[in-house]
Formats: structure tokens, C-alpha cells, sequence
């Protein structure tokens, strides 16, 4: 006997609509968490680099995923233009200032691409261009603090990050010393043509004409030295005329003293001197005419022993500075020959006692 269901089609017909419910419900569950029916709103950006940005990268917000990356394309001035979409449930935080973060870890950990509000009040059209943290509309904006940019609290990535800046001026130093260096080097042999070359062209000219300079001062001194010792020996001659002189008055003193004298003869109304006094004063005249030029001759030899001794101090000063100056110079020259960028300066120089210090230190009176 055949066994036949009542109502067979009626049965399978209702497994199939169950089974195609099932289906739709399962659809529209997977396209709800999908997104495929929410809307999505879409702006564009740029790039330096697409090194930690793919296709389908998300975009954090504090933790929440509120968009993903959607096309990555490379310009004609290669830079990296990208189209991102914000979901709608986040289109609120789209404000005008807002910016994109992407953070790489520099130790290989992975990369992050942070939306940061901005605090217009305005919201962003769709299809607006957003800029990056790194670019300089972005970095304007954050000197201006028109991002809200939330603290970060990963201090290996902010120490690591500042290791690169570091690493950038520690070589932009070594560059300059370096460039420095080779300046000083052609500098010294005489092969740059900027202001420290022009330096050591003066020095090394000036060192040249040195040598001529020391011996025109020495012919100086020695000059001076000659007529000193002229001056010396006239006042030494004069000295010697004086002491004559004052024997000679001595002498005569004496011998007006004496009674018996040749001056007493000389002096008796009957004597000689009678005999010549008796012209009229003419002798006498005479006599007194020579004692006048006696007189302002001596008075002469006083100004010039004078004004000689007065200027001995001042020719022992210019003799002595002249000396220091001799010592000065032949410091500079040692020290330009020595080179003090590599010998080490200018030796030290035993001072010696100047050999006119009891002259100047005397009375001259």
C-alpha cells in the first residue's frame, strides 16, 4: 500500500519561504554589520607617504572606529592622494579644522591613522579635503590650536620620535664643524678667499713687513743711543770747563788775599794798574765788557746743563719702551711662527731688569 502525504507541496512550499526568510534575515543582518544600507560620508586627503596606509585601514577616533581608508592613488608631484568615508553615525565630529594623524611605530609595531576634531563650529562638506598633521596646513592649525589633539600617553613612541630630530641636528652639526675644518685648513694654506682667508693674508703680510719695521726700530734706538751718549759727553766736557772755571776763581781768590800778592802790587796807587787805568775808563770798560760775555756764557752752560738734566728721565723712559715694544714685536713674530692654532702660543719670556732704572729713579737736581 503506497504511503502519500496530504498536503506534501503545501509542506516543502513552506520550508522553501523559511528557509529563503532565514536567508534575507541572515542578508540584512550581515549588511547591517557591514554597513551595506548606512550611509557614509566621503572626503579625500593626502599623504607624504603610503608607508602604514592601505586600502581599508581604520580611522580611530579615541579608541572607536569611525571610517576606513577607501582608495589610495600616487600624483604627478608624488605625494599620495587617498579617499577615506566617515561613518554617519560620527558625522557630527567632521568639524571644520579638523585633521588626520598616521602614526607608524618606530619599532615595528604597527601603524595608526587618527582623525582629530576640529573646533569649528561649521561641519565639513562631503567631498572636503582634510588635511594631515605633518603637512603645513596642518601644522599651521595646530599652532594655532584649532585641533583638539587628545594627550598621548605612549612615551616610548614620543621618546623614539624625538630620537630622529636629534639624530637630523646632531649630523647638520658634524656638516658644519666639518665645513668649518676644511675652511680654517684652506684658509691657512692660503686658498680661501672669504673674510678668515683676507685675515691670514693681513697676518701673513703683516709677519713679512715685520722684520723691515724691527730693523727701522732698531736703527732708531741705536740713533737715539748715539746722540745720548753725545749729549752725555758735551755735559761731561762742560762739567770739566766748570771745574776749571771754579779752580781758576779759587785761584785768584787767593791770590787777593794775599798782601804780598801780585794783585796788592797790581793795586798800589803807584802800581801798574794806575798806569792803565789812567786812559779815560777805556781799560776798564774793556775789562767789564769781557766779564759781561763770561757772565752770559756761564749763565748759557747752566740752561743747557739744566734742561739736559730735566730730559734724562724722559730719554731713559723712551729708551725703555722702546725696548718693551722690540720684545712685543719679537713675541708676535715667534708667535705667528710658531702657528698658536697648533704649537700652543707664544713661549714665555723671562723678564729682564732694566739696565737705566737708577738713572730714572736718581735726582737730577
Amino acid at each position: 500500500m503506497k504511503f502519500k502525504i496530504k498536503f506534501a507541496d503545501q509542506i516543502v512550499g513552506l520550508f522553501i519561504i523559511v528557509a529563503l526568510a532565514f536567508f534575507v534575515v541572515i542578508v540584512v543582518l550581515i549588511g547591517a554589520n557591514q554597513r551595506w544600507f548606512a550611509k557614509d560620508y566621503r572626503f579625500v586627503t593626502s599623504f607624504q607617504s603610503a608607508a602604514g596606509a592601505a586600502p581599508g585601514t581604520s580611522i580611530l577616533m579615541k579608541g572607536f572606529t569611525i571610517g576606513k581608508i577607501d582608495k589610495l592613488t600616487l600624483n604627478a608631484d608624488n605625494g599620495v592622494d587617498a579617499e577615506f568615508h566617515i561613518y554617519d553615525d560620527y558625522y557630527d565630529k567632521v568639524r571644520e579644522y579638523s585633521i588626520l594623524e598616521l602614526t607608524v611605530s618606530p619599532i615595528g609595531l604597527g601603524s595608526q591613522l587618527l582623525f582629530h576634531p576640529g573646533t569649528g563650529e561649521a561641519l565639513l562638506e562631503e567631498g572636503a579635503f582634510v588635511p594631515t598633521a605633518d603637512s603645513i596646513q596642518g601644522q599651521s592649525l595646530i599652532d594655532q590650536e584649532l585641533v583638539l589633539i587628545p594627550p598621548k600617553d605612549d612615551t616610548i613612541t614620543r621618546l623614539l620620535a624625538n630620537v630622529n630630530p636629534l639624530l637630523e641636528n646632531t649630523s647638520k652639526t658634524i656638516v658644519t664643524v666639518n665645513r668649518t675644518l676644511t675652511e680654517v685648513n684652506r684658509a691657512l694654506a692660503g686658498q680661501s678667499s672669504g673674510p678668515l682667508g683676507d685675515i691670514v693674508g693681513d697676518v701673513s703680510a703683516a709677519a713679512a713687513a715685520l722684520p723691515g719695521t724691527m730693523a727701522g726700530v732698531e736703527g732708531i734706538v741705536d740713533d737715539v743711543e748715539g746722540r745720548v751718549a753725545a749729549l752725555l759727553d758735551q755735559a761731561g766736557s762742560l762739567l770739566a770747563e766748570l771745574e776749571l772755571i771754579a779752580g781758576n776763581l779759587e785761584a785768584t781768590t787767593a791770590a787777593v788775599r794775599d798782601p804780598t800778592g801780585l794783585v796788592t802790587t797790581l793795586l798800589d796807587p803807584s802800581g801798574s794798574i794806575k798806569t792803565f787805568l789812567d786812559d779815560d775808563d777805556a781799560l776798564y770798560k774793556k775789562v767789564m765788557s769781557i766779564i759781561g760775555e763770561a757772565d752770559k756764557a756761564v749763565r748759557s752752560l747752566q740752561g743747557i746743563v739744566t734742561g739736559l738734566n730735566g730730559e734724562m728721565p724722559k730719554i731713559a723712559g723712551l729708551l725703555n719702551e722702546t725696548k718693551t715694544a722690540i720684545k712685543q714685536a719679537q713675541d708676535v713674530l715667534e708667535g705667528v711662527k710658531n702657528n698658536p692654532l697648533i704649537r700652543g702660543g707664544v713661549t714665555e719670556r723671562v723678564e729682564q731688569e732694566s739696565l737705566y732704572g737708577a738713572m730714572r729713579e736718581g735726582s737730577f737736581e
